[in-house]
């Protein structure tokens, strides 16, 4: 009997292990296809509490689930044994936890040369990240590792770390063009090179969707380091950021594409970049390269309160003298540009006395000096001393190049203070059409020669010269109201089609309530002009009703609301019906001035005659425009030409009336009433009255 339970037991144990061993084996087949949670689940059924184990730490390591090791370590005791020490020490030293895993490994032994290659280059990585390159590489040195990626991948840091360039980059060239190197390694190889065939290369490759975005964003960054390829890199970077902001180098690449769009002066783009950078990560507001690189675009952009707010972000955060000595600088230039001399001086002799040792301070020297020169010729454009002026801008421009261009426009505006008209306009053509010339400055120079035409009647040019100025700056406070007077100057120039279009772009700005209601104000006018009535309707009532109308603006808006409303009344007689209460509403307003008064009582009786009330609007003509406009007159009312030419359109109406009722009597007093008003009718008043009186009923 015992004979038998021995074969049993005998048989049950090797049941036993060959159990434990396919399952270890399952487990390392596993592990060799990345298949790591069923690596782990065949490794722990094993049963196996040294072999088993090191393989579920093996799992961890190979998905860098260094907070997992830990954990699943401390569960089991933190066991001896020289692989339980090797894979802890290698994930203190992952999770940042370097002197633990030093106190771990100082002094260890290993027998197994795994082991001891992973000690040593966790030992190098510690060293690494410590600042000591040399020490790494001895290290490295002292251990075989082999033809190990990791240990390769390590030496190649040191190297680089210690000058070694060259070799590292064979190295990094070497894993990215091998073909059983690691995803990882292969994604770390590609990234630390600047060569584009082997990041396309490695992004088609990859088959971890976490790898191929951050080898993505890096052929990205490279691709825009390609001054050809730079649409192309920044398309790349942007889609997988947009999908996927916790990429790896993400956030760095959407910097490096806002450097680019600054390098090629798309400052618009690089402002609409940086706000998308602050939307997906809110704590990059407080690094200080950022905050600079932002001030720069919005700067150029024109939008200095907010490109001042952003340098003195950049100032509160930098962490050293030299940045904060360039950002005292930059925000000094920009009060500078704001007109605020005084304080930009202030920020300039504060870079000489704070960081006196910063080359930011070296060069303010010369600076300092031409500020204060550059402020007496402000000063000296301001008390109108033109000419004097000029000279002062002509000195900085010929001992500054680099201010030479902004000197130039200031040398425009003297010599238009001067008079000098067309000389002004011609210089300031060349800086407007210099494509090579700084773009703001472009566009200032664009704006001035666009108010310049328009007050000259030149109309087509104005209205070129606005829409311009809305393209070189899109973003600018001002490109909505050049928009507007674009679409003004077409209105003057009787292209009422253009007039409209144009308007329409507003929507495509940044648009305060007040250019958006001045536009609708104009667009609804054209399509008056366009008899375009029922369109005309529609926006002149938005217009009526927008935020930013000055009381003029709306009473002009609801006025020609109603005017439409009464063109459509030629096809629609109910239409006269609606234009009357409108006209009658608007007379009835409390801030309307005696002028605009006499126009509305006009409209309303035109609008009784053509409802064939003739006896309402005569009564109207007389008593609310005829008898209102001379007693005004009497007091010392001063009227607007429109409301001259409407009391005057009243009373020939009223004349015409009597003398067609055979009542010229009547007809010769209300033609008398034009000529004692002298208006600019007084000659025809006087003529109709010679007329009349040829009848020979009077004398």
């Amino acid at each position: 009997m015992k004979t038998k339970a021995c074969v049993a037991l005998a048989a049950l144990v090797i049941a036993a292990t060959v159990f434990a061993d396919e399952e270890l084996e399952l487990a390392r087949q596993a592990l060799r296809d990345g298949v790591w949670a069923v690596a782990r689940n065949h490794a722990l059924r094993s049963g196996q509490e040294e072999s088993g184990r090191l393989l579920v730490l093996e799992s961890y390591a190979r998905e860098s689930r260094w907070q997992d090791m830990l954990a699943t370590l401390a569960s089991w005791g933190n066991p001896d044994g020289e692989g339980f020490l090797c894979y802890r020490a290698m994930a203190l030293a992952k999770t940042g936890e370097t002197e633990s895993a030093r106190k771990l490994l100082d002094g260890a032994k290993f027998s197994n040369e795994g082991f001891a290659r992973n000690a040593a280059m966790t030992t190098a990585e510690i060293l690494l990240g410590a600042g000591e390159p040399a020490n790494a590489l001895k290290v490295l040195a002292a251990t075989d590792v082999g033809d190990s990626v990791d240990g390769r991948m390590l030496k190649a840091e040191a190297l680089f770390a210690t000058g070694g360039k060259k070799d590292a980059e064979d190295i990094w060239r070497s894993v990215a063009s091998s073909t059983n190197a690691p995803e990882q390694a292969v994604a770390s190889a590609v990234s630390r090179l600047d060569d584009i065939d082997l990041l396309r290369n490695a992004y088609g490759a990859m088959k971890t969707a976490a790898l191929r975005r951050s080898v993505g964003v890096r052929l990205g960054v490279a691709l825009m380091h390609d001054r050809d390829s730079f649409d192309e890199g920044s398309k790349l970077v942007r889609s997988i950021v947009r999908d996927s902001p916790d990429t790896e180098g993400g956030r760095d690449a959407i910097m490096s594409l806002a450097d680019g769009l600054i390098d090629r002066k798309a400052w618009a783009s690089a402002v609409e970049t940086y706000a998308e950078a602050l939307e997906t990560w809110p704590e990059i507001a407080k690094d200080a390269q950022f905050q600079e690189g932002r001030g720069w675009a919005l700067f150029e952009l024109g939008r200095l309160e907010e490109s001042l707010e952003a340098f003195n972000s950049a100032f509160e955060l930098a962490d050293s003298d030299a940045a904060k000595a360039m950002a005292l600088v930059k925000s000094g230039d920009v009060l500078s540009a704001l007109g605020r001399g005084q304080e930009a001086m202030d920020h300039y002799r504060k870079v000489r006395e704070e960081f006196p040792k910063t080359l930011a301070a070296e060069r303010i020297a010369g600076l300092v000096r031409l500020h204060e020169l550059e402020e007496k010729g402000r000063a000296q454009y301001g008390e109108y001393r033109f000419a004097e002026a000029q000279k002062t801008f002509e000195q900085i421009a010929s001992e500054d190049a680099s201010r030479s261009a902004r000197m130039e426009f200031y040398v425009v505006m003297c010599l238009y203070g001067q008079g000098r008209d067309e000389e002004a306009e011609t210089r300031a053509t060349r800086i407007a059409d210099d494509e090579d010339m700084d773009l703001a400055l472009r566009a200032e120079a664009t704006l001035w020669l666009a108010k310049f035409a328009y007050n000259r009647n030149r109309w087509k040019e104005a209205a070129a010269r606005f829409s311009s100025y809305a393209e070189l700056l899109p973003d600018s406070p001002s490109a909505p109201a050049a928009i507007v007077w674009a679409s003004r100057a077409h209105f003057a120039d009787n292209d009422f089609a253009r007039a409209v279009s144009t308007a329409t772009k507003l929507s495509t700005l940044n648009s305060g309530s007040a250019e958006i209601a001045a536009g609708l104000l104009v667009q609804g006018e054209a399509l008056i002009e366009l008899a375009r009535f029922d369109e005309a309707v529609l926006v002149l009532e938005r217009a009526a009703l927008a935020a930013g109308m000055s009381p003029d603006e709306r009473f002009r808006a609801q006025i020609l609301k109603a005017d439409a409303l009464f063109a459509m009344g030629a096809d629609n007689p109910v239409r006269y019906l609606t234009a009357l209460d409108a006209y009658r509403t608007l007379f009835l307003g409390e801030h309307l001035d005696p002028s605009q008064k006499i126009s509305l009582a006009f409209k309303v009786g035109k609008t009784l005659e053509r409802l064939k009330r003739t006896d309402e609007a005569i009564d109207q003509y007389y008593s609310q425009v005829v008898i209102a406009y001379r007693n005004g007159r009497e007091r010392g009312v001063s009227y607007s030409d429109e409301a001259h030419a409407d009391f005057s359109r009243a009373a020939f109406r009223l004349a015409e009336e009597y003398e067609s009722r055979g009542m010229e009597h009547q007809a010769l007093s209300i033609l008398s009433l034009i000529v004692a008003s002298e208006v600019p009718a007084t000659e025809e008043a006087a003529r109709r009255i010679n007329r009349i009186r040829k009848k020979g009923k009077f004398l």
